[in-house]
């Protein structure tokens, strides 16, 4: 008798800890639900894109099912991609991009971009300008057509040359080898430079991608400056 009464009072025990376990479930799932609505309403007021992408993902992730061919072709593109991916790097760093001899050899006098004066001034060199060793002459740096030969009076001509990926532009030439549409070679030689007052000869030289006028230092190897 007293063991049914013992039997008894441990049931109603369990059942209550049993209703006790389930009342707490219950209230951590409207807990949970409670959170959930909270962020979708902040989402909502902060922007409804955003929230949409949200349900969305949250949707897709519960109703997804896995499919081993689909999956797999994914899974392989994406290994494919990441196998190419220091390539792509590379590139972006031109850390394989080759680069072309110097149009001349000499020292850089004045690079290439902006300049300020102490007085406040300032002056933008679309290109660099070189002051070559002994009497060099001016040379493609890569195969092209001589697109145009301008006279700019007294900074002499301007021979424009029209490569595969950029253009480069020789100045201050005071005769020329080439014409106007001819195709020339890598190394063929442009023109002669002119005396400027201060008595040294230049060279003004410059790339441009399109019509932008872009760091020559990008596309050739030049490793002396003033």
């Amino acid at each position: 008798m007293y063991r049914r009464r013992y039997n008894a009072k441990f049931k109603n025990i369990l059942n209550y800890l049993k209703r006790r376990l389930h009342y707490r479930r219950i209230l951590n799932r409207a807990i949970i639900v409670l959170i959930i609505l909270i962020i979708i309403l902040l989402l909502k007021l902060i922007n409804s894109s955003i929230t949409n992408n949200v349900i969305q993902i949250i949707h897709n992730g519960i109703n997804y099912e896995f499919n081993i061919k689909r999956d797999g072709k994914a899974l392989l593109s994406f290994g494919k991609k990441l196998l190419t991916l220091p390539e792509k790097t590379l590139s972006v760093f031109n850390l394989d991009n080759p680069k072309y001899p110097p149009p001349i050899e000499g020292v850089i006098y004045n690079p290439f971009g902006e300049t300020i004066y102490l007085n406040g001034k300032s002056t933008f060199n679309a290109g660099i300008d070189i002051i070559p060793h002994e009497d060099k002459e001016p040379i493609s740096i890569k195969d092209g057509v001589v697109k145009s030969i301008e006279d700019r009076g007294s900074k002499g001509y301007f021979v424009t040359i029209e490569h595969d990926e950029f253009s480069t532009v020789y100045g201050y030439l005071v005769s020329i080898y080439v014409k106007e549409g001819e195709r020339i070679k890598e190394g063929t030689k442009i023109g002669t430079l002119g005396t400027n007052r201060d008595g040294n000869k230049y060279l003004h030289f410059q790339t441009l991608v399109g019509d932008s006028p872009v760091d020559p230092l990008k596309y050739i190897n030049f490793n002396t400056k003033f």
